[in-house]
């Protein structure tokens, strides 16, 4: 706890929290929501494509897009951790938070391996067993849904948990 009254004490976790400007929070917030819709938005492109919808589009050029996700990701989790910091005592001890961080650890090798499987081998789903790749688009879609409810549940903690 020591460390997290830390992490709440420094410039950054200060000036997020506490910026009268729109320079600190809802910068922050806004930086992690537009991270959270490429992320996703891009990554739902894809999965949905994996899943067979769209047939008539070439799965391979979808590959482009992936530099896009992954920006997304990055900004995604440098937003979070900024939000994260900024109410370190209860934010980053709160259980739906953690579930989140959990199902996002899931998420991002799944979307790695989708990356390397469907895209990386010189053949796309031909050489891939064409249901392991529907299965990890499949579990994307699902996982950054259940990621995408619980952050917006963190903000509900205190109804949701009796006052944490």
């Amino acid at each position: 706890m020591e460390f997290l009254q830390y992490l709440e004490q420094t410039a950054l976790a200060t000036f997020i929290r506490e910026s009268s400007s729109y320079l600190g929070f809802p910068t922050v917030l806004f930086l992690h929501t537009l991270g959270l819709s490429i992320l996703v938005g891009v990554n739902s492109i894809v999965a949905i494509r994996v899943l067979g919808v769209a047939s008539s589009i070439p799965l391979k050029p979808l590959h482009r897009l992936y530099p896009f996700m992954w920006a997304g990701f990055v900004l995604t989790v440098i937003s979070g951790l900024g939000l994260g910091i900024a109410a370190a005592t209860t934010r980053l001890v709160n259980p739906i938070l953690l579930f989140k961080l959990v199902m996002i650890a899931i998420a991002t090798p799944i979307m790695r391996v989708m990356e390397k499987k469907v895209f990386t081998s010189p053949s796309g789903l031909k050489e891939v067993d064409p249901q392991a790749g529907k299965a990890m688009a499949a579990a994307l879609l699902v996982l950054w849904t259940i990621i995408m409810i619980a952050g917006r549940l963190i903000a509900y903690s205190a109804t949701i948990l009796g006052g944490r």
